[in-house]
């Protein structure tokens, strides 16, 4: 502390001149690290200084600089020679290099290797005999954490595994300082669940980690253990990502183990909750299993069960039922079959029944109305299908401007879909007569509604309907002029369009229109929307 009191006083004497010839930035540097360094030395609150320090506006070369100094201070000194506030000040630096913005950081390493520098330093100190040396356990689950934010993956996963072992061992031995605790086991179950570097099962480990908590907190071995949710969803989480074929039954299990957990352990912490079954149904639905929809609609009955039963964390919400409903049929399907498209229909209805009833982790979506409405659309083999798609869609315009709900906006989607299903229609003649009318009048509604306009496919399905539907010829041609002109206006006409148009139009409209069977030579002006369109969906 003298020696950094000698510094200041030069500068306020003699140093003058020398400072003046320095930039700006420097000055401050040196001015706040001066004042920074007594303050920390001096005032009890001095964690709180290099966190002001590094959330200032100056460059991060000079933040960097400033820690570095601190830290090599710290490090370079003799076992046995810290003060009181300095042993502090060395927690103070472990955090702050733990918690310094992106700007400030080094390399994960680095970085991780000064503050289990740091952490050596007061251990050594304590061995050389100073008593208010103490290594805790919040010291080493900042290297901990530092270490798993790094980035060295695998590397990273082995050092904080090491260091939770030995946390347990000494604190097996008697020193109860270094506990370890929630934090520390769940630090090292995320740093495995981020080693996607490795041959070694990454997972495993990750679970192996959970079960060693488990037992330690059964067995009475640390009582800090208690296995929490928190630990469980890190490891759903993974299996989620991880797209393996053994992903389904793995996170079950782990379900099944919270479950477990809380009936006959009574550990309330561990439960499972609803964000834990939809990651499970998630897995499901990736799975591409045949069973996937059974066992996806199994476990929804369950949760449903739950909330029939009063629970208040397992109960179907919104995401529980867009996975459900995209469970029915994969979307590669060209058609969907009629047991497909109802139970669908049915499940959404339960959605909007349990929302309009109050249950606003309920609320319907947009994508969800757009997922059954295809559904009906590509039923082909049900007489009036596209009635069915277009009550759906009503349904979803009435919850929109009725209701209220701004997330269920009726998009361009969906009004395709719509006369999509119309286009497909087969049978009489009145019932494509009514088909077809359907058609019209939801294009209608399409082109003239506040929130949505057709689209390039919009117009491939009106000409398809236009073809198929209409029998004869002048109505044909009549109506596919029109559409013809309205296409080309919104600069829609995109390659499906334009073959549909081909097969509604008869050749004398071609002829008349003079328009060429080469979409290549089309006018640019006819096409313009319709390729940003297209590339709209495939993002």
């Amino acid at each position: 502390m003298s020696s950094e009191r000698t510094r200041m006083m030069k500068r306020r004497g003699g140093g003058r001149s020398a400072t003046a010839t320095q930039p700006s930035s420097s000055r401050a540097y040196r001015f706040i690290a001066a004042t920074s360094l007594s303050l920390a030395f001096l005032d009890p609150t001095r964690l709180l200084h290099a966190q002001a320090y590094i959330s200032t506006g100056l460059p991060a070369h000079v933040h960097r600089a400033y820690l570095r100094k601190l830290t090599d201070d710290i490090c370079n000194t003799d076992p046995g020679t810290l003060t009181t506030q300095e042993v502090s000040n060395t927690a103070m630096l472990m955090s702050a290099w733990a918690s310094a913005p992106k700007k400030l950081r080094e390399s994960g390493k680095e970085r991780a290797m000064k503050v289990e520098n740091l952490l050596k330093r007061i251990i050594d100190e304590r061995r050389a005999g100073n008593v208010e040396a103490i290594a805790r356990t919040e010291d080493y689950n900042t290297v901990m954490k530092t270490w798993a934010s790094s980035g060295e993956k695998s590397a990273a996963a082995f050092r904080v595994e090491q260091i939770l072992i030995n946390m347990q061992d000494m604190y097996a031995s008697g020193d109860q300082d270094v506990q370890p605790n929630l934090e520390s086991f769940q630090t090292a179950i995320e740093a495995w669940t981020q080693a996607t570097d490795t041959d070694t099962n990454a997972l495993a480990r990750a679970t192996q980690i959970l079960d060693w908590m488990t037992k330690l907190y059964l067995s009475s071995a640390n009582d800090h253990a208690m296995p929490h949710t928190s630990c469980f969803y890190t490891i759903l989480k993974s299996w989620a990502a991880s797209g393996k074929l053994e992903a389904p039954i793995m996170s079950e299990h782990l379900l099944m183990q919270m479950q477990h957990l809380q009936t006959k352990h009574e550990i309330q912490s561990a439960k499972p909750d609803t964000k834990c079954f939809n990651i499970v149904l998630s897995n499901w639905l990736k799975s591409r299993d045949i069973s996937a929809e059974k066992r996806i609609r199994q476990i929804f009955e369950y949760m449903d069960d739950c909330r029939r039963r009063g629970a208040m964390d397992i109960k179907p919400d919104a995401s529980t039922y867009n996975i459900v409903i995209a469970s029915i049929a994969p979307a590669v399907k060209e058609h969907i079959d009629m047991g497909g498209a109802r139970r669908a229909d049915k499940i959404l209805a339960r959605l909007e029944r349990g929302y309009l009833e109050g249950d606003k982790s309920l609320m319907p979506d947009t994508i969800l109305y757009n997922q059954v409405i295809d559904y009906w659309a590509k039923t082909q083999s049900v007489s009036g299908h596209f009635l069915k798609a277009r009550d759906v869609l009503d349904r979803q315009i009435s919850m929109y401007e009725s209701g209220g709900v701004r997330k269920c906006r009726p998009d361009v989607t969906g009004y395709t879909s719509v006369i999509g299903a119309c286009a497909s229609t087969s049978g009489s003649k009145l019932e494509r007569r009514r088909s077809f009318n359907l058609a019209h009048e939801t294009f209608m509604e399409c082109c003239k509604a506040k929130y949505t306009q057709p689209n390039d496919v919009t117009y491939g399905l009106m000409f398809k309907a236009v073809g198929r539907l209409l029998p004869e010829k002048e109505e044909r041609d009549r109506y596919a002029k029109v559409l013809f002109g309205l296409c080309c206006d919104d600069g829609c006409l995109g390659e499906m369009a334009f073959k549909r148009m081909l097969e509604a139009m008869s050749d004398e409209l071609l002829n008349e229109l003079s328009i060429s069977r080469n979409y290549a030579e089309l006018p640019e002006e006819w096409k313009s929307n319709a390729a940003n369109a297209a590339n709209q969906r495939k993002r």
